[in-house]
């Protein structure tokens, strides 16, 4: 009996062996049938920006540390008092810095700075406010508008179908050209291009109480979706 049973794993065994070995065969057979194509492909779609967002920046220079940290401080303090009027203006405080400079031929100092950011929906909210920032003697670094991420997430959905749409219209052509037909997407890939904002721009500082608010004009902004897929063409 266990001659038997050892016989019968044996044959069992062998069985399996060959059984896999016609799958791998038919599989290898299948596969040379198809001819693979790599396409690429976009889609993009734009809307209008829905916030501005201005980054100042507090700056204060002194040959004592603490007293150039001292202006800074209450600097940045007046201006989170005056932002705390506005509810329709959001404001972010950050990167403190101080730092010692050593020019040639002359006296070292300190010099101390923090970054402010506020963000509105519209302008009418936030462009008064800037001209006061930079009356107050902040240095407006950067102005520019920009799409929310909520809104971001939803356009690039749009974008992204536009290219898998044009990724199956770039198949079926491509295909019948060569008297072929889709059998299968065997993998795709889909990924979002940056959207290139404008360099950071020094601005002058303004000291006057009665300074001209800053301006900018909200233009129409693209989400551009990328795809990539491998597919695999049959007779």
């Amino acid at each position: 009996m266990r001659f038997y049973s050892r016989a019968f794993l044996l044959l069992l065994s062998a069985s399996s062996c060959a059984f896999m070995g016609t799958l791998s065969t038919a599989h290898a057979e299948e596969t040379n049938t198809f001819t693979r194509l790599e396409l690429s492909a976009s889609g993009t779609t734009e809307a209008a920006p829905d916030q501005l967002i201005a980054t100042f920046r507090a700056e204060a220079r002194n040959k004592n540390a603490a007293t150039a940290q001292q202006a800074v401080n209450a600097l940045v303090q007046k201006m989170t008092e005056l932002t705390g009027k506005n509810d329709a203006i959001q404001l972010a405080v950050t990167g403190y810095d101080v730092s010692e400079t050593h020019p040639d031929k002359e006296t070292a100092f300190w010099t101390a700075t923090q970054q402010l950011t506020l963000k509105a929906q519209n302008g009418n909210a936030l462009l008064p406010l800037a001209g006061q920032f930079q009356a107050n003697g902040l240095i407006l670094e950067r102005l520019d508008w920009s799409i929310s991420d909520d809104k971001r997430q939803a356009l690039f959905l749009d974008a992204e179908k536009d290219a898998i749409a044009d990724l199956k219209k770039q198949a079926d052509t491509v295909a019948a050209s060569l008297g072929l037909h889709v059998v299968r997407f065997a993998n795709v890939t889909i990924s979002e291009n940056p959207i290139l904002r404008p360099m950071p721009v020094m601005m002058a500082m303004a000291r006057s109480a009665d300074a001209v608010a800053p301006s900018s004009t909200a233009q129409t902004q693209h989400v551009r979706a990328n795809a990539h897929a491998s597919l695999l063409l049959a007779p």
